[in-house]
């Protein structure tokens, strides 16, 4: 990313407080011509004061003239830093919440293919590396100009012919930022995709800590963490020590500046005491914002390496939705037609599906592990698009459904069960906390059988269940997934493992109120247990991403084929 499309892109959400950082802009100049004058006035005071006449008036009308100058110039730096404060903190709020409005939106396969933790440090770290730029960055690159261009100018007002002399100077100085600038930015890359890795290991051994510790990994994952965190210090030091070089060699450039300052005003140029004063104050003054200007190209490298990944985020392309139909009232025929796909296009997972579910039946899929059962689920809920042939409800492709109606007809218990860290009546009633009524939520619970466990929490369904339910066993987990299923009320309902963490007698109570909850509704059952689908009024049964059977339970087992021997193995 270039500066131009970087400052483009920034200038974007910097275009509303246009005001403010005009208003900052302005104070930071009248801090810094205050400031500036001090040299100045300095000079004044030796020659008037000290080398002349010891005289009260002038005496106080200096003090005075000082205090003015040091009281305004810190107010109106406050001002400065308290409006570029506010700008800073809400561009960061703006930024963190178009990347999640846009994260929410993308496709399933950008999450399959980008770690959790390097996602998270894109709208931790990287933002917070942006936002110096908007305007903290801009705060000192104001002062610093403003300074250097006045103190300048003063330094040619008090002697033009030494002044000149030392403009030898600065094409050396931005010769030197320029040789830095690729090396920095290349260095910030890698640190932040290291930031990226790191939290995404945070993140692994977080959620997977009891893993590792039955597993006595934890060496392990600290070599890991150890060498991922070496790796962060040592390419952070090759920015710092890159920005001290350049810091040293302005250094030298100054001391050699001073120097001749000094021999030439007193041998040649032969100043007042005051003058000198006056022009070796400015010249020390200005050290500091020289030095600013120079050091400003690290941080905005640092600054153009997270623009690349927080503005590369927002650039990735939307989940599809071409549909236009609304979904209403589903009656829940579903039909898919020569369908392929693959999650790889030199990969096929799905080949040549052709399964037929009239409305209000119970169908499940079985099968090995591995031979795409939960892939015709993320193609009903449109997650991915066959890579050829079609997939129809109600007579019409799911194509031509706008997504929210489509997904609104399908309730969802994964065997991979996602609690949220909410109550757990936020749990049942997800995505219509506001709208559903208790007594609908109280409902789902009880035919779930999680109606007396949650009676039983302190708070009950107020109660918080903490990050993924970490504070209810796994059964408890299941039946609450069950429940905000039963709540959404949709009329296709798909169960994906949904009684594995169950033990039989809990089964056997939630597999009634799963009876009663698929009651003119369309259900698709995925198992691998045979037991859960024998009354299922089809069985399609996958092998190697094809249906190789399907019929009823007793159909199957007349058959013998691929049914008839998982069924043996399982209950033999």
């Amino acid at each position: 990313m270039g500066y131009k499309n970087f400052i483009s892109r920034l200038f974007f959400y910097l275009k509303p407080h246009i005001i403010k950082l005009v208003f900052t802009s302005l104070t930071i100049i009248l801090a810094t011509a205050l400031e500036s004058s001090i040299p100045e006035v300095t000079g004044r005071i030796i020659d008037d004061l000290f080398i002349g006449d010891r005289n009260q008036q002038t005496a106080i009308f200096y003090a005075g003239l000082l205090l003015v100058i040091i009281i305004l110039s810190s107010l109106f730096s406050l001002t400065s830093t308290a409006t570029s404060s506010w700008v800073s903190n809400k561009v960061i709020m703006d930024l963190r919440s178009d990347m999640f409005a846009k994260l929410i939106k993308l496709p399933k396969a950008y999450f399959d293919q980008h770690p959790t933790g390097k996602i998270l440090s894109k709208l931790t770290y990287d933002v917070e590396q942006i936002a110096s730029a908007a305007s903290t960055m801009w705060l000192s690159f104001v002062k610093s100009f403003v300074f250097v261009v006045i103190l300048i100018g003063y330094l040619f007002y008090k002697s033009w012919a030494l002044s000149l002399s030392l403009i030898v100077f600065f094409p050396l100085m931005f010769l030197a930022v320029k040789l830095s600038s690729n090396r920095m930015r290349n260095a910030s890359k890698q640190v932040q995709q290291s930031m990226g890795n790191m939290t995404h290991l945070l993140d692994e051994n977080i959620s997977g800590n009891s893993l590792i510790k039955i597993y006595n990994a934890q060496h392990q994952e600290s070599n890991k963490f150890g060498n991922l965190i070496k790796n962060i210090r040592q390419q952070r030091f090759k920015v710092d020590m890159t920005g001290a070089l350049n810091v040293a060699f302005v250094n030298t450039l100054i001391g050699l500046s001073l120097s001749g300052v000094v021999y030439f005003s007193a041998i040649y140029l032969k100043m007042s005491a005051g003058d000198f004063l006056s022009y070796f104050t400015a010249m020390g003054m200005l050290i500091k914002p020289a030095k600013s200007l120079i050091n400003i190209n690290k941080p905005l490298q640092t600054a153009m390496a997270a623009g690349e990944s927080v503005f590369g985020l927002m650039d990735e392309k939307l989940e599809e939705n071409t549909g236009r139909k609304q979904l209403n009232n589903a009656k829940g025929a579903i039909q898919f037609k020569q369908v392929c796909f693959g999650y790889a296009e030199d990969n096929l997972v799905l080949n040549n599906i052709n399964l037929d579910i009239k409305a209000g039946n119970t169908v499940a899929i079985v099968g090995s592990t591995g031979s795409g059962k939960t892939t015709i689920i993320q193609l009903l809920a449109k997650f991915y698009s066959p890579n050829s042939g079609s997939i129809t409800i109600d007579g019409t492709d799911i194509n031509h459904f706008d997504l929210s109606s489509l997904r609104a007809q399908i309730a969802f218990v994964d065997q991979h069960v996602r609690l949220f860290n909410d109550s757990v009546k936020g749990n049942i009633a997800l995505g219509q906390t506001n709208t559903m009524s208790n007594e609908k939520i109280e409902n789902a619970a009880k035919v779930a059988n999680a109606y007396e466990f949650i009676q039983a929490l302190g708070a009950q369904f107020d109660a918080e269940i903490g990050e993924d339910g970490v504070k209810l066993s796994g059964g408890q987990r299941q039946r609450l997934a069950i429940a905000r299923a039963i709540a959404k009320d949709s009329p296709i309902l798909i169960l994906d493992e949904a009684t594995s963490a169950l033990d039989s007698a809990t089964e056997k109570q939630v597999q009634t109120a799963i009876d009663k909850m698929q009651k003119n509704r369309t259900t698709i059952i995925i198992a691998h247990r045979l037991s859960t689908v024998q009354k299922a009024d089809k069985i399609v049964v996958l092998h190697q991403g094809k249906i190789v059977e399907q019929g009823t339970h007793q159909d199957l087992l007349d058959a013998n084929g691929e049914y008839a021997s998982l069924y043996k193995y399982q209950f033999d």
